[in-house]
């Protein structure tokens, strides 16, 4: 039995042309449609899935769709996608959409539960993706392919969006929230969720009461709740990589964005104090933590690596030790004089002043972690993994997790709540 996924029941994409940003000006299609497989890839290593390989066959196929589109002024499914794909086809899906931006329009089709199965169906193994630009709108024409072989094995993966909350804030009571990929927000011990985003969500942070968040999405855009001060966003600016973290200055009349090059986006009071936007990485940026003064932050990469600008000193890293999984997450001490990362199996490497008080590295998870925050007292911490289970170390609370919870998409992180 064959099947082909083509989704004529959806609005085909809530046809991207969101207003929200400058028309593609001088866009490269050959670059956009490596991005858009490039950020594919990325969304299914996070889930524990093999990357799909770009099929010339399904690429011409899908050429032709997206000029077809263009052409056309409007999306629509490929009528003949099952007799023109290779014949040894299993399973067929279909993905088209219109925008400014590959970011915006990956992270609709993200937003979509029918074009997000797609995206992440482990029968998949190859991919084809075509963009064709007109009027500075880009049309864009993702063809899936399964031929009925196992699903191909996960590289170890790279994460695609972690959470990095800035310092314990004294005087927070406890709890904590998670936020959700989908930007969905749950609340333990607080005062519960404030409000959730409708599209993707790459972070959150905490205001410095805990009574109030931002979310940003990979293109930059800030939504803020509760007592959260909105202090501008990327949601008009074209930018060289998706947004894998923000960061608040202590008295949350600011924050910082971090892109996964490194780049550096400062709004409010939050100074610019430096990037690695320039600089060419070993693995990619995976999130940002602030200093207590508020003068300075720091980045983690996939590898460990640590960078530090401002007042933020540097204690160490995991930059030239080989890991058993990447680094995910990285959290600071109250005093700012040392930090803790944990990988994606819940290692632990603690530097500066930052005691070590356990880890999930020896135990086998049900998903990967995906972000840590400290505990107030800075002795201690927790793990979130992507199916929202919370593992509590030291002085750290536990309050409730998701881990039983049948959560729409996967955990990007973990913020203190008030």
């Amino acid at each position: 039995m064959r099947l082909i996924v083509k989704l004529f029941t959806v609005v085909a994409l809530t046809t991207v042309s969101l207003g929200l940003a400058a028309p593609t000006v001088g866009a490269d299609p050959a670059a956009d449609s490596s991005q858009f497989v490039s950020l594919l890839n990325q969304l299914r290593a996070s889930k524990g899935l093999g990357p799909l390989s770009v099929d010339p066959a399904l690429n011409g196929i899908a050429s032709g769709w997206s000029d077809h589109m263009a052409a056309a002024g409007t999306i629509s499914h490929n009528p003949n996608l099952a007799s023109q794909a290779p014949s040894n086809w299993q399973t067929l899906g279909e993905n088209v959409g219109m925008g400014p931006s590959v970011q915006s329009i990956h992270d609709a089709f993200v937003a979509s539960p029918h074009h997000y199965e797609n995206l992440v169906n482990s029968t998949y193994a190859y991919i084809g993706v075509a963009v064709t630009v007109s009027n500075g709108t880009i049309f864009v024409t993702e063809d899936f392919m399964g031929t009925g072989g196992a699903p191909a094995p996960a590289p170890p993966p790279i994460p695609v969006a972690v959470t990095l909350a800035s310092a314990p804030t004294a005087g927070q009571p406890g709890g904590y929230r998670i936020a959700t990929v989908g930007g969905q927000v749950l609340s333990y011990g607080a005062t519960g969720p404030l409000g959730s985003a409708s599209g993707a969500t790459a972070g959150m942070a905490s205001t410095p009461s805990g009574r109030g968040y931002w979310l940003v999405s990979p293109s930059g855009g800030v939504f803020a709740f509760g007592d959260a001060a909105f202090h501008g966003s990327l949601g008009n600016t074209r930018i060289n990589q998706p947004i894998v973290g923000i960061a608040a200055t202590p008295d949350g009349g600011g924050y910082w964005l971090v892109a996964r090059d490194g780049g550096v986006f400062a709004f409010g009071d939050a100074a610019f104090h430096g990037s690695t936007g320039d600089i060419h990485l070993t693995q990619p940026i995976v999130g940002v933590s602030s200093t207590p003064s508020g003068q300075g932050y720091r980045f983690v990469g996939a590898d460990g690596g640590v960078f530090s600008f401002g007042d933020a000193a540097f204690y160490g890293s995991t930059g030239n030790t080989r890991l058993n999984q990447p680094v995910t997450g990285m959290a600071p001490t109250p005093d700012g004089r040392g930090y803790w990362l944990v990988a994606r199996d819940g290692g632990v490497f603690a530097f500066g002043d930052a005691p070590y008080y356990g880890s999930t590295g020896n135990i086998r998870l049900n998903q990967p972690i995906a972000g840590v925050t400290a505990a107030q007292d800075g002795h201690g911490y927790r793990f979130v993994a992507a199916d929202g289970g919370v593992f509590n170390f030291g002085s750290a609370p536990f309050y409730g997790s998701a881990g039983s919870v049948a959560l729409g998409s996967s955990v990007v992180g973990i913020a203190p709540g008030d």
